[in-house]
């Protein structure tokens, strides 16, 4: 990802942050057969370090993971179009988009068995408060979790843009937030001024 120095997101908590609230994320493998992409939830265990996920046996990427290629997470965080006539002097700008977006880099550890089950088990309780994988019958749990393919992606490194006006004055920033407030933008315009400093 190409991110100019004043964009550059540096505290791996910001990041961590966002791979939280924004958990559906862009999963790029290389090698099947050539660049593979797949859309699904991760979730982020913090105190191993890894992204927990699954995907369809009949998944292509099924195929990578097994194999413990290494691959990257994309979460796209809040993003909104930046109007020219936002500004103070609209003449001197030109059209842009803001945005929070983290990559996360690492190889996949496929896994099997019990270990799978708490894996499905632990993403399930993170949106699901009254139902369990163990609701199901063992007999057509087993069928269901066969069809799966759950892993962990080990993170060996992050990398972070937050692209929020930060070559702007900062009354510029305060400016453009308040005009994505009144559109509605309220997240990126939150960023916004959070990040001014």
């Amino acid at each position: 990802m190409y991110i100019p120095p004043h964009f550059m997101m540096q505290d791996e908590a910001e990041m961590r942050s966002l791979m939280r609230s924004y958990d559906f994320a862009l999963v790029l493998v290389p090698g099947a057969p050539d660049l593979a992409a797949t859309h699904i939830p991760l979730k982020l265990s913090d105190e191993r370090h890894v992204l927990i996920g699954h995907v369809a046996r009949n998944n292509p990427i099924a195929e990578q993971i097994q194999a413990g290629v290494e691959a990257m997470a994309v979460f796209t965080g809040p993003h909104a179009y930046v109007s020219p006539s936002w500004y103070s002097d609209p003449a001197r700008e030109v059209p842009t988009w803001n945005y929070v977006a983290v990559h996360a880099f690492g190889r996949f550890i496929p896994l099997e068995g019990e270990e799978a089950e708490r894996s499905l088990s632990s993403q399930i309780a993170d949106f699901e408060a009254e139902w369990r994988i163990t609701d199901i019958p063992e007999r057509k749990r087993a069928g269901l979790e066969a069809g799966l393919q759950a892993f962990e992606l080990e993170i060996h490194r992050l990398q972070g843009k937050a692209k929020l006006s930060q070559d702007k004055s900062v009354s510029e920033r305060l400016k453009l937030a308040e005009a994505l407030n009144e559109r509605g933008e309220h997240a990126i315009a939150y960023h916004m001024v959070e990040d001014r400093e």
